[in-house]
Parts: structure tokens; sequence; C-alpha cells
């Protein structure tokens, strides 16, 4: 399934405004799913009502609206919200995929089923990199710590995909998702209003399934296995996640693969974007 949340369309990320951001996730959930079309693969798209208006000329399996239901309250710089919903709204097992990740192969799909998992994630990464966001849990130490996450303690599962296959991990992982998105919201809506440069969802999202999964005795299986070469490792089986903000200066690669495998996404894709972004 993929998920699409357009809260953070209205405020300002890294730098980007909402028009470029709008763009982009359009191109990319595009040819996410084109990759997945081609390989057979059904996908869902839990988004709002705004998110289906702008990807409902994709050919989805089913567009649900289940984010209209995220609290107004959670700011939108908890950019992760929407995909916490969805994965609540799923049965245990379901897996989700970021709109900037690419299924290429049949050799990525077989690594998700190669064995049984209660945990599906993309790679571990060590994270330290992740330490200014706990500015913002900083402002309550007390509070995150009682929702069992150790917002310090670095490692984290990179989260481009993500599944569960134990219905009891899963509950526990979105409920405290939940609770931080909510609290922080408001003891630290000043840092978040402010900062463009934020992304608490690492710590919360990413930092805290790693935790959680170790605390719980999880078994589980990562895309990609080992901690170096990750690069290799992908290209190796077909999967790519595009990271890092500098996606949305470039869409030109993006927009030729999506020509090249699926002309009909593109032709309407680009009908839709062609007045939204003149480069």
């Amino acid at each position: 399934m993929h998920s699409f949340s357009t809260r953070p369309l209205s405020i300002d990320l890294y730098g980007y405004g909402a028009l470029r951001r709008m763009a982009g996730n359009i191109w990319y959930f595009s040819l996410s799913l084109a990759y997945l079309r081609r390989l057979g693969v059904e996908t869902v798209l839990h988004t709002d009502t705004l998110g289906a208006a702008l990807l409902g000329h994709l050919p989805y399996d089913e567009i649900l609206l289940t984010l209209d239901n995220v609290p107004g309250d959670i700011h939108p710089r908890f950019w992760a919200a929407g995909k916490i919903w969805a994965l609540a709204a799923e049965p245990a097992g379901t897996i989700h995929i970021d709109g900037d990740v690419f299924i290429k192969s049949d050799k990525a799909l077989c690594r998700m089923e190669s064995e049984p998992w209660d945990f599906l994630a993309q790679h571990y990464e060590s994270s330290e990199w992740y330490e200014k966001e706990n500015v913002v849990f900083d402002r309550d130490v007390e509070y995150i710590g009682s929702l069992g996450i150790c917002p310090h303690e670095n490692g984290a599962y990179n989260t481009g995909i993500i599944a569960f296959g134990s219905q009891l991990l899963r509950d526990r992982f979105c409920h405290a998702y939940k609770l931080a998105a909510m609290h922080y919201s408001s003891v630290a809506r000043d840092l978040l209003d402010s900062d463009n440069m934020l992304t608490p969802d690492v710590i919360i999202e990413q930092r805290h399934a790693l935790q959680l999964c170790r605390g719980c005795g999880a078994k589980v299986t990562l895309m990609l296995p080992r901690e170096k070469e990750l690069t290799k490792q992908a290209n190796a089986i077909g999967y790519q996640h595009v990271v890092t903000s500098r996606k949305f200066d470039d869409l030109d690669k993006c927009r030729a693969a999506l020509q090249k495998i699926d002309t009909d996404i593109y032709n309407k894709t680009e009908l839709l974007c062609r007045n939204i972004l003149k480069k």
C-alpha cells in the first residue's frame, strides 16, 4: 500500500515550498505505482480528500480516505502520521512502501516473502545524525520515556518499506506514535512552526521501531540486510529509495523512467502537473 497525506504541504519543508513538493510527490507516486503494476502487485492508496484529487488519476486498486481521520491537532511536521494511520487501518502483514520507493524486480518481492517475519523494514542505520531532532522531545523527556521510546539511543530501521506480521507489535507501535505526535505537537509547537529542517518522525518512527522490535525479540527481515554497500545490495534486487529532499530539484529521471514503463500513467501525470511546475 501507499499513503499520501497532503497536510505537510501546508508548511515549508527543507526550504521547498508546497507547489514543488506537490508536483514532486505526484511524479514519484506515479512511478512507484507503475513499477508495482508492472509486477502485478495489488496496491491500495490511503489518503485524504485533497490527496485523492491529486492522485485520483492513478490506477490504484482502491483509494481510501483514511487520512481524513488524522486529528487536526497533529502538527504537519509529523509527516509520517499518514503512514501510521494507514498501517493501523490495514490487516497485519500489509506492506507499506513510501511514494519514493521503487520495486523494480521480482527479486525485491522475493526478499519480502523469503521467510516469515514479525517486522519488515528497509535497512538498519546507526542514526547518529538523528540527534538534532531531539530538541523536540527534550521538551518533555518523561513523557517520551513513558511511551517506551529512548530518543537519544542510537540505532534505527529505515522505514522506506515497513510492515508488521504481528498485530500486537503493530498496535503498540502505532499507539505510541499517535500519542507522541499529539503530545509534542502541543508542547513543542513553537519549534515545529519555526524550524523547517526538523523531521522528528525519525525518532518516534524509525528509532522506536528498532527499540520495540529488540525489546520484544521480534523476528526482523530487512530488504538490505548488510550495513555496508547499501546501493550495491539495492541494485542487486531491483530496489530503490530516492532519499533526501534533493529529489525535488531534479524530476527529469523520474519523468523519463515513468514514460518508459507506463506511457498512460505518464501522460495523465504530465497533464496534471504541467501547470504546477514549469520546469
